[in-house]
């Protein structure tokens, strides 16, 4: 390859040629018959139509030769595909570049040679339909123009091929892409979707019709759907990256289902991007048994509120976003409330019953919470709540809630096979400490909520608040 060849060029070339898929390939008459009728019009000793692989010159249709080819770095096409049209060599013992090249030299002692360019449709030289000679001659400006019309003969039918391919290919990958219950579909550089087969319609409900010239977001993008997901989604197709993520869509009828998305950025021949193509796996019934999975690993069993490992991984949150924001006037208050007298409705009417009673509490209890609280189990009898309070003044107006829900008397049947009821009355100690006026740390609040709980109980007082004076 001559020096001035640029590799980026000679690379995207290459690639082309490739795509081309002619190189070893056997004789075809459509390519023979332009090498005849190049024989017919210039006589020359020899016609070729070449092909310029990496190492090798190829031969895809030849006359006056047995050689199938040559080795590319003693071609005269090596030089022909620098030019614009065509290189004419009309003596080459008197062309320095090829006075001692081995095909001048030796058989087939070439002195004469014409070759003019042939081209992709985006315009990568591919080869030459080339004219050879013993004998030195030259080519009037009407024969090179002539030449020239041959060798686009050439080009068209080396552009028919390839297209010919392009519709082949797309058969096989449309076939291949219907065989599959996953969705494919690609997009454009806007991100417009352009195709995709009908497991990707089935999923969504769109007909292909209905989805093209729309992007993702237009149509399958909902109200559930995590704004993080969506914005990694946006950041690999602005930077052109592939693209392996879970994400919630909805389908033409408004219904959530989940996929997996993989998808790779597409490029043209000369490098510049295209679009995506994607592949969209239905994993609603997974994503469905790892949200309930997550969910149940969240919520207490037999009342339905959150647990206490919900509770502390929300109170580390609330706690972090609390010193984030650094706001004096916004704190939060926790609230530990244990019931009392609780042990005797078990040892009287016996658990079941007395999980009645928990479940019927945690009923009344959910329905007095505001929206800036969070009510927990955290334990046997034992519940937690969160507020968020702007004034220290408003602590004992959520205690004074919760506990004249707590104290009212609860109808209950004493056993599942009967419709026998008692009414039960309970009690509550409720221990109360402020953050981040008493401590910013989960387990110091806990401890200090949990002991000054215990000194209400002993006090007999239905809550109190926590202060330094307390001894923990």
């Amino acid at each position: 390859m001559p020096d001035n060849m640029p590799l980026i060029t000679e690379q995207s070339r290459l690639a082309a040629l490739q795509q081309l898929g002619l190189i070893n390939t056997p004789p075809e008459e459509r390519f023979d018959r332009i090498t005849r009728l190049a024989k017919a019009l210039f006589n020359p000793d020899i016609v070729l139509l070449t092909l310029l692989d990496e190492k090798t010159q190829y031969f895809k249709a030849r006359l006056g030769t047995c050689l199938q080819g040559t080795a590319r770095d003693i071609s005269f096409c090596t030089y022909a595909i620098l030019e614009e049209k065509i290189l004419v060599i009309p003596d080459a013992m008197a062309d320095p570049r090829f006075a001692t090249n081995p095909l001048v030299t030796k058989e087939p002692y070439i002195r004469f040679y014409a070759g003019a360019v042939i081209r992709t449709f985006n315009g990568h030289a591919l080869g030459t339909l080339c004219l050879l000679d013993s004998k030195p001659r030259n080519l009037t400006v009407d024969e090179q123009s002539l030449l020239l019309d041959l060798a686009k003969d050439a080009e068209n039918e080396f552009q028919l091929h390839y297209l010919r391919s392009l519709q082949a290919e797309h058969r096989r990958l449309a076939w291949i892409a219907e065989q599959t219950a996953n969705g494919v579909l690609y997009t454009d550089l806007h991100n417009r979707m352009v195709w995709c087969n009908s497991g990707f319609s089935k999923l969504c409900g769109y007909a292909l019709e209905e989805l093209t010239g729309k992007t993702p977001a237009e149509l399958l993008l909902g109200p559930e759907t995590n704004p993080v997901t969506i914005q990694k989604f946006r950041q690999h197709v602005r930077l052109q990256q592939p693209l392996n993520v879970d994400i919630l869509y909805y389908n033409k009828l408004g219904k959530p289902f989940w996929v997996h998305v993989y998808a790779e950025p597409l490029y043209d021949e000369k490098q510049r991007y295209t679009g995506y193509i994607s592949m969209q796996t239905d994993i609603t019934e997974r994503m469905t048994k790892l949200v309930e999975m997550e969910r149940l690993a969240h919520v207490d069993p037999l009342t339905g509120l959150p647990n206490r490992r919900y509770f502390e991984e929300k109170f580390a949150e609330h706690l972090a976003g609390l010193q984030k924001n650094d706001q004096s006037n916004n704190s939060l208050a926790l609230f530990v409330i244990d019931l009392d007298g609780f042990k005797l409705i078990n040892d009287t009417y016996g658990h079941a019953a007395g999980d009645r009673v928990l479940i019927a509490l945690a009923k009344r209890l959910k329905h007095t919470i505001r929206n800036n609280e969070l009510l927990a189990r955290i334990g046997g009898d034992e519940f937690a709540l969160l507020a968020h309070i702007q004034h220290d003044d408003d602590v004992p107006a959520i205690a004074e809630r919760i506990y004249q829900v707590t104290v009212q008397p609860l109808n209950i049947t004493l056993s599942e096979n009967s419709s026998e009821t008692t009414s039960v009355k309970l009690d509550m100690s409720i221990g109360i400490t402020l953050a981040p006026k008493h401590a910013t740390s989960q387990a110091v609040l806990l401890q200090q909520a949990d002991h000054t709980m215990y000194q209400a109980k002993t006090g007999g007082q239905p809550f109190l608040i926590f202060t330094d004076k307390t001894e923990l």
